[in-house]
């Protein structure tokens, strides 16, 4: 009875020791496929991320222009627009002087003449085209025009104190427009800064170092035109 009971307890226990063994197998190899698996993931990860980070590199790069010569040039349109805010001063009767804005439909309503077309003509033009409306109607037709705000402008964000919308209503460098918005903030990358341009239905941009122009060094400047946005980027430093 003795001896069979040994017998039944030695196989019972290799039995279990076969089993607790493969078992252990089991989950060994359990745990070397999800680590496998977590390997190939991370492998995958690394694969997509890498192609990315270097194609968003390539893009920076490819995006920006080179700078146009024409730039360097003062071109502002001189035409009014809807928007824009007129002074008509009369010589001869400053009772009808008034300050008008230009409306969407590009006009201005005037004492005792009513509406006139100002939008797309110069300046002189509007002045012109109102001493001849008024010759009738005042002894002294004389009439001067002034721009009293610009509803075109450039927009400047980034590291600017005062970040917004910059009137345009005298040629303006970008630099000038970075000092209407205050000027860089201490965090500012003088060497970098971008410029979008809407041209032609595509967006351009441009990068300006403007370190040169701070420490008056000689540089070429660059005219804003109306709408341009200037982004100064944070310095890395």
């Amino acid at each position: 009875m003795h001896d069979k009971t040994d017998g039944n307890t030695r196989t019972e226990g290799i039995a279990n020791g076969a089993g607790t063994w493969m078992e252990r197998v089991m989950t060994l190899a359990h745990k070397t496929v999800a680590s496998r698996r977590r390997v190939a993931t991370s492998l995958l990860c690394v694969a997509v991320l890498i192609p990315a980070v270097a194609s968003l590199g390539c893009t920076d790069m490819q995006s920006t222009a080179a700078v146009p010569t024409e730039a360097s040039v003062s071109k502002p349109s001189g035409n009014l627009a809807p928007g824009d805010v007129i002074n008509v001063v009369f010589s001869g009767a400053p009772e009808l002087n008034t300050r008008q804005k230009i409306q969407p439909n590009g006009k201005v309503s005037l004492p005792t003449v009513g509406d006139v077309n100002a939008a797309g003509l110069t300046i002189t033009g509007l002045q012109e085209q109102l001493a001849t409306l008024y010759q009738s109607k005042l002894q002294d037709p004389s009439v001067v025009v002034s721009l009293a705000g610009a509803a075109a402008g450039v927009y400047v964000s980034g590291e600017v104190l005062r970040p917004g919308k910059i009137p345009l209503d005298r040629p303006m460098t970008a630099l000038e427009a970075v000092m209407e918005a205050g000027g860089f903030t201490k965090f500012a990358n003088p060497k970098q800064v971008f410029i979008v341009r809407n041209q032609g239905g595509k967006s351009q941009r441009y990068v300006l170092n403007m370190n040169q122009a701070l420490y008056g060094t000689e540089s070429i400047p660059f005219y804003v035109r109306a709408y341009d946005v200037i982004y100064v980027k944070q310095s890395n430093w």
